[in-house]
């Protein structure tokens, strides 16, 4: 009777601290990870089947470590974009295809922005316009001819329009091109200009954009550090970054792009 008494007062015991095996409750100092690998369950699945919208968490939180996972993508209808996020990370997050969200979402392509809304369900997102991601042909405006190269030594590793990106291995449309380059390798304007944006930008990695003027704009993406910052003045062959590997970069080299009123076009010519 005794020995039946402990065996009562134990059970009882594990279900106030929630140390069962289907909860847990947070203890001090624990974090998301350690509780995932204590519990051989990944921090995923812990996000999804507590709802969890961040891995932070805190002492004597409860927490669910088997059973059916919540859909999540029911509950909640929309993720706003992080900076870091991207659709890939989204998609493993809420178990939803990278092809689905951008159906979903009414996305051309894989760019997605920092507090952009991705709705989850379909018939939630409203209607886009026209996005500026449209592809053009090549111009041979003077404007266009008169640009230098971005690098001193050209290798095109990925050209522009349809290819299977070397990432999702999916057939996308490349707005610009690859060149082969090692880290830190010089980047330079290629027409004098303004910079319209410095900084991080999903899927680009670090970015610097500058605007040409007649609606001309350029992109140098996956750098490993930028030189000049917003509203900088820059002249052609003007030192303005440094090559890199990140945002979505499977090595070291320099994503260029030429845009014309947003739309991408072939800069294969100027090179």
């Amino acid at each position: 009777m005794e020995r039946f008494k402990k065996i009562l007062a134990g059970s009882l015991l594990l279900l106030v601290t929630g140390c069962s095996s289907n909860y847990h409750t947070v203890k001090r100092n624990e974090t998301l990870y350690s509780i995932s690998v204590k519990n051989n369950v990944s921090v995923n699945d812990i996000m999804h089947m507590n709802n969890l919208t961040s891995p932070k968490i805190h002492e004597g939180q409860r927490l669910q470590m088997k059973g059916e996972k919540n859909t999540t993508s029911i509950r909640v209808r929309y993720h706003v974009v992080k900076k870091g996020e991207n659709l890939y990370r989204i998609s493993t997050r809420y178990k939803i295809s990278v092809d689905d969200l951008k159906r979903y979402n009414h996305l051309s392509d894989n760019s997605i922005s920092v507090g952009e809304k991705i709705y989850l369900t379909s018939g939630q997102a409203p209607a886009r316009s026209s996005k500026s991601t449209t592809v053009s042909r090549p111009s041979s405006s003077p404007t266009l001819r008169s640009f230098r190269k971005p690098l001193n030594s050209i290798h095109v590793n990925s050209r522009y329009g349809t290819r299977v990106h070397p990432v999702s291995r999916k057939r996308t449309t490349h707005h610009g091109v690859d060149l082969r380059a090692s880290m830190n390798t010089p980047v330079y304007s290629p027409a004098s200009g303004v910079v319209t944006y410095s900084g991080w930008m999903n899927g680009y990695g670090k970015i610097v954009i500058i605007d040409h003027g007649g609606g001309y704009t350029t992109r140098y993406a996956h750098l490993n550090r930028w030189i000049v910052s917003k509203g900088t003045k820059v002249k052609k062959g003007q030192l303005i970054a440094k090559t890199g590997n990140t945002g979505i970069s499977t090595g070291p080299h320099l994503h260029y792009e030429i845009r014309k009123n947003g739309s991408s076009i072939d800069p294969t010519s100027t090179l």
